[in-house]
């Protein structure tokens, strides 16, 4: 008798995997609400299926099908049916042709699967539900009627026998649906998948190297039963990537500081700490560490918008807490200083409301041990000062033990341990090297300029006004002042990689441009700004140098090329990182290079040598702006100093003029291409989602139930009555999207077919009765999209978090498990404006790249350009998700999304009843 093995169960998807999948999943939603915009056809959703193909190939078990959830939930929400759609068909295809590539399948084998186990369910579906709207599925196939009657009227007259023919196949196929569907199915999956996996193949193989390394296990994860007692902590002789071992005791009400260099393993000493167990020595405390518990171990990490995981802050601060805790929210608000502000979503959070945020996020799990790893190294002064003083007052008040881990002075201090560096060749000596003379020229003149964001819309922000400004070239510029004031917009206008709203910006008197010959930004986030995997590559390509002076320029920053030219740039600290960076741009010989908070991260070593890399770069004669907070350790270096405050620049006479702008405000080119919240209250703003998302449901309904004039009168009429409660302005308006456009031809074909009734006009005859079929069709389609655009324009992100709560509670009740899937749309919502800020950076910083003289650019280029931008984007979602990853752990594992839901009140109950009595009467006719 055959004996039959059981498989094991299968594992839950630890934090970097669901994060991945819902950071994959956002790029798959994002690309199809793009093309519906900039129709491509069947390439959209070839290029839509490279993100959840790169998630199945490296992330076995459910990873796929739930990046397949998120790509159809955050395209939905984003853009719409139609977008929600075309995420299904491409995440799915993506899917298959990971699992392919995983496993080794051929071609052949995978276009088969694709047909078992996509086409034939997807008919099946498709077929019950055009069984039950039949009026609906007459209305398609009337579309395919009509149009190849025109087409047949066209081509009667040479073709006579090709006509008959296709006559008697659309009778063929419209008399016989539920066969020719199916079999259209099958036929479209087997071409799409083989010509797919033959277009993706190699992207698919070339992204691995770009990928970051798994970083789950990194931090320590609560598996044992051992109580939670991080307190007293004793490490003994634990051994760091540099240096003698540490010794270090920790106890309640201990304020410990941590410094050292790049490089030294502060950051490794802090995950001891969090209760990772040491390479070698010991760690000794009562219990477990508890990292993310209550009553354990709290972790801050550098980046502000990487550890925060809640669309709004109040449910940032329940974020993994277990589900109907109570969390105090004003309370813990208002004691880290954001006061009122739980029901604003954190993308609109500035770096150092994100940092207070993620203390207030510890402060709600009452932690005993909190490490606080460069947590205030992106901060400006004030900043610093504050959120230093408020881990500080931990200690004194809750009687916290805090262990942070910084590059600057931080003031008092119970413990320090200071950390030597890593033992490395000496760096090129001061002066010794320089960069490529850049071309003569380089000065810099704003005329009259006005930076607005999103000029022309409802979401209008002015940033910079009367800007008149005058820098020579070969001088150096300090740009100083508050968070906020319009510093990074201004330098992305000097870099020439904004266009002012009003007023001119030139170089050397023509229009100012970006690109080597130009000039060049460095960011302040230096990773994204990274687009290739290992640091000789990186520093070649961003320079267009060949190895040896992308090693020389390497060493003039500090870093020995014989230790770093081929060490993965993943595996870089953040100050190693922006050094790289910096290397790139200064090998370049720029003719304006402009540098956001150059100095950030780096240690006394790193900034010597950054400093004296710039001051060869300025004598070389490149113009230098430098956007910094802390303006001694390059003050040397200006030549003059300018503030930016409250959106005026203020600087010395000569460089700063008073100029008022003149002209028309620009419109925001593409301000409009996706729907967003509009801004301000309104009646429809306040409804709950549930209501919201239930009446978009009910016209859609109604649509496929009857789609008659009538109630396409009445799902308009339904439209009418949500936008004037909605208070739409004008600007907000979304243009005719660019795919109606494909429905020109079908319009003429059904006007010039034979179905009746027909009309002569000038001595042709006219198909009025297929111009209302075809008009009918797209004007129905058109209201269900415009419904979507209306229920995201009233419905912030943050409103879809509680009701996801809402429903995993209800999942519970009936005993299905939907914690898993919920977290993952609940980030993949988190995660769609932090991938969408840095894949526009990294697709402007990739045309900085574009080789000196160079107008256009071939098609096979384009080509290239396009795979290569695919590939970032993956590798840099990737990148953003293990962060969040760490950041999920960190906070102890899944647990509570967001607080409790909006409950329906009397305004849901009116607004369900008007629409189902409007659509009602469209219905009756």
């Amino acid at each position: 008798m055959r004996r039959f093995r059981r498989s094991p169960p299968r594992r839950p998807l630890d934090a970097v995997e669901l994060a991945e999948a819902a950071a994959l999943g956002d790029l798959v939603a994002v690309v199809c609400v793009l093309t519906r915009l900039f129709p491509i056809g069947p390439l959209g959703t070839v290029i839509a299926a490279f993100p959840a193909a790169v998630l199945s190939a490296r992330r076995p078990g459910r990873a796929g099908p739930i990046g397949v959830l998120v790509a159809v939930v955050v395209a939905f929400l984003v853009g719409g049916v139609g977008p929600a759609g075309a995420a299904a068909t491409a995440a799915s295809l993506g899917w298959l042709l990971g699992v392919g590539t995983r496993r080794g399948w051929s071609t052949v084998r995978t276009a088969l699967t694709g047909v078992v186990a996509l086409a034939l369910p997807t008919s099946a579906l498709g077929l019950a539900l055009l069984a039950v709207f039949a009026e609906y599925r007459e209305l398609v196939l009337d579309q395919l009627r009509t149009s190849w009657s025109g087409l047949a009227r066209l081509l009667r007259g040479g073709l006579p026998e090709f006509v008959a023919a296709g006559d008697r196949a659309v009778r063929a196929i419209t008399d016989y649906w539920w066969i020719s569907i199916p079999a259209m199915a099958v036929v479209g999956t087997l071409i799409g998948v083989t010509v797919a996996a033959l277009v993706l193949a190699r992207p698919l193989r070339a992204v691995q190297r770009m990928l970051p390394a798994d970083l789950a296990g990194r931090l320590p994860t609560r598996r044992g039963a051992d109580p939670v007692a991080p307190l007293p902590l004793h490490l003994r002789d634990v051994v760091l990537p540099s240096g003698p071992p540490v010794d270090l005791d920790l106890d309640a009400g201990t304020f410990a500081v941590v410094t050292g260099p790049n490089g030294a393993g502060k950051s490794t000493l802090g995950r001891v700490v969090a209760g990772r167990p040491p390479v070698d020595g010991t760690a000794e405390r009562p219990g477990d560490a508890g990292l993310g518990v209550v009553s354990g171990t709290g972790m801050v990490f550098q980046r502000p918008d990487s550890q925060v995981l809640g669309v709004r802050a109040a449910d940032d601060l329940r974020w993994g807490l277990p589900p109907g805790d109570p969390v105090p929210v004003e309370e813990l608000l208002a004691r880290v200083g954001l006061d009122g502000a739980g029901d604003r979503e954190t993308a609109t959070l500035s770096g150092g409301e994100l940092q207070r945020l993620a203390v207030a996020a510890l402060l709600a799990r009452r932690p005993a041990v909190v490490v606080s790893d460069e947590s205030t190294a992106m901060l400006d002064p004030e900043g610093r000062a504050e959120v230093t003083d408020l881990l500080r007052s931990l200690t004194k008040t809750e009687g916290v033990a805090v262990l942070h881990i910084t590059h600057h002075d931080p003031g008092a201090a119970d413990v320090t341990v200071a950390l030597p560096g890593p033992a490395l060749p000496p760096a090129s000596a001061p002066g010794s090297w320089g960069p490529p003379r850049p071309p003569a020229g380089g000065a810099l003149r704003l005329r009259g300029v006005d930076v607005v964001h999103d000029a022309g819309t409802p979401w209008r922000r002015p940033v910079l006004h009367d800007v008149d400004l005058r820098i020579p070239a070969g001088r150096t510029v300090l740009v100083t002042g508050p968070n906020g004031a319009g510093k990074t917009s201004l330098a992305w206008l000097l870099a020439g990689l904004a266009t002012p709203a009003r007023g001119t910006a030139t170089l050397d008197g023509a229009p100012l441009r970006n690109g080597r010959d130009g000039a060049l930004l460095a960011v302040q986030h230096a990773r994204p700004a990274l687009l290739r995997p290992t640091v000789g590559e990186e520093v070649e390509d961003a320079a267009g140098v060949g190895p040896r002076t992308a090693d020389t320029t390497l060493a003039a920053l500090g870093l020995d090329p014989a230790v770093y030219r081929d060490r993965p740039v993943d595996e870089l600290s953040g100050g190693e990182q922006r050094r790289v960076l910096l290397a790139g741009l200064l090998g370049a010989g720029p003719r304006v290079l402009v540098l956001d908070e150059p100095l950030a991260g780096l240690d006394a070593d790193a900034a010597t040598a950054v400093r004296e890399a710039l001051r060869a770069a300025r004598a070389a004669g490149t113009t230098l702006v430098i956007v910094t907070h802390d303006t001694a350790p390059v003050a040397d270096l200006a030549d003059a100093v300018l503030r930016v405050e409250d959106g005026v620049v203020h600087g010395p006479a000569g460089w700063v003029s008073s100029s008022a702008s003149e002209g028309p405000e620009r419109r925001a080119r593409g301000a409009l291409g996706a729907v967003r919240t509009l801004p301000g209250p309104s009646p429809l703003h306040r409804a709950w989602a549930g209501t919201k998302i239930a009446a978009l449901a009910a016209l859609a309904g109604a649509l496929f139930l009857d789609p008659t004039w009538p109630t396409l009168a009445a799902a308009t009429a339904v439209l009418l009555v949500g936008a004037v409660a909605a208070r739409l302005p004008r600007g907000a308006v979304p243009r005719p999207p660019r795919w109606l456009l494909l429905w020109l031809p079908a319009i003429i074909l059904s006007t010039i077919s034979a179905r009746p009734p027909l009309l002569d006009v000038l001595g042709t005859e006219l198909s009025i009765g297929g111009l209302e079929r075809v008009v009918l069709f797209l004007a129905t389609t058109l209201v269900s999209l415009l419904g979507a655009a209306l229920l995201v324009a009233t419905t912030p992100l943050g409103a879809f978090p509680p009701l996801l709560e809402r429903v995993v509670r209800v999942g519970r009740r009936l005993r299905v498990p939907l914690r898993t899937p919920a977290t993952g749309i609940a980030l993949g919502l988190r995660l769609v404006p932090l991938l969408l800020a840095e894949g526009r950076t990294a697709w402007l910083l990739l045309g900085q790249r574009r080789p000196v003289g160079r107008a256009t650019v071939p098609a096979r280029e384009q080509v290239r350009q396009g795979v290569r931008t695919a590939m970032l984007a993956c590798a840099m979602a990737a990148r953003r998700a293990a962060e969040t990853g760490e950041a999920i752990t960190a906070r102890g594992g899944l647990g509570a999304i967001a607080g409790p839901d909006q409950r329906p009140g009397r305004r849901d109950l009116v607004l369900l009843l008007a629409v189902a009595a409007i659509l009602a009467v469209g219905l009756a006719f």
